[in-house]
């Protein structure tokens, strides 16, 4: 396939959170697929936010990190155009971790540890559900909840970045178990929009009376805190845990762009007298280890209308640095937020 495609690279390591201006496009030739490659057309990128861990100059954590001037990767979902593998087909549909490009050369047999790209179906569910409610934040939010959590009907979660494509999945989750779900976001439409998507109660970080909203939202406490923020969002949560509470740790936002020790002050003696004294269980995880089980029961509570899948779509590669610099700067998105780079058919 000849002509030309544009692509984002990495221009400077963040400083903090990060900006569009650390990120550049470029105009280069469509690649070509060599043996037993294909060529994908890149129809949706997804702005992790754990993208975050690999534009540190000096890595601090995690297994990667991006060089100056080379492509960036993450999740997406693409259509096969070209293919010299005898597993796909021009024209299949996959989720896969490919580069932040309008196509890209893809090596199944050499993929990275997530395995080759996943072949998907559009007749069960919409294509771009692999990226979220029936990708990786789906089973980030069934490992967490049901795994790691081990939440039970009649127990009741709270669950902060609550608006986001994990913090959504979780609560809905815990709401098909039988349990009841409290969310934190920040801003009046994303409260709203949890509350349509079924959570008992939410509280608005954003707002000066967010304590009070978050005690009244949990006259009994929590047994299960899915942790997705960190800061002033778990402080305000840490005293309303009942004893003997699990806390699956999924993420700390409010730290992504903070280096081995924070500003002051120190927290972390009044973090360690809340674990000794309510017997606290924390556990991190990466997430996306809950399998196919956990595709398959979403896919189910999905079916059964106890579970939907919120999307935010902005549209062009062009839009892909704002996007994703908005994930740490605030937005108004709810659920999984998605660049359309080309249209399905």
């Amino acid at each position: 396939m000849s002509g030309t495609m544009k692509q984002v690279v990495l221009a400077s390591y963040a400083k903090g959170n990060p900006k569009p201006s650390d990120f550049r496009i470029e105009q280069v030739p469509v690649p070509e697929p060599g043996e037993r490659e294909m060529l994908l057309q890149t129809l949706y990128i997804a702005v992790d936010p754990l993208i975050r861990f690999s534009l540190d100059e000096k890595l601090l954590s995690g297994a990667s990190r991006m060089d100056l001037g080379a492509v960036m990767v993450g999740p997406t979902v693409c259509k096969v155009v070209a293919s010299n593998h005898p597993d796909y087909s021009p024209g299949d549909f996959v989720e896969g971790r490919t580069a932040w490009a309008e196509y890209a050369v893809v090596a199944p047999d050499q993929s990275d540890y997530r395995g080759p790209p996943r072949k998907l179906d559009p007749s069960l569910a919409p294509v771009s559900t692999a990226l979220g409610a029936l990708g990786g934040p789906g089973q980030t939010a069934y490992e967490g909840v049901v795994n790691v959590g081990r939440l039970k009907a009649g127990e009741t979660i709270v669950v902060s970045a609550a608006a986001g494509a994990v913090g959504s999945m979780a609560g809905q989750i815990a709401k098909a178990l039988g349990a009841r779900a409290v969310g934190i976001a920040g801003g009046e439409a994303k409260c709203k929009a949890l509350l349509d998507l079924g959570f008992d109660a939410v509280a608005d970080y954003k707002e000066p009376d967010f304590a009070d909203q978050l005690k009244a939202a949990l006259p009994e406490g929590a047994d299960v805190y899915f942790e997705n923020v960190g800061g002033d969002v778990t402080l305000a949560v840490l005293p309303l845990l009942k004893r003997g509470a699990r806390m699956p740790m999924c993420g700390f936002i409010a730290y992504y762009g903070v280096g081995m020790e924070g500003p002051g002050p120190d927290h972390l003696p009044g973090f360690y007298r809340h674990i000794m004294a309510k017997g606290l269980e924390i556990k991190g995880f990466a997430g996306i280890f809950a399998g196919q089980k956990g595709l398959d029961d979403i896919a189910g509570w999905i079916k059964e209308g106890k579970v939907r899948f919120p999307e935010s779509l902005v549209d062009g590669i062009d839009a892909v640095p704002e996007a994703f610099s908005s994930v740490f700067s605030g937005h108004d998105h709810v659920g999984k937020l998605l660049v359309r780079i080309a249209p399905e058919t």
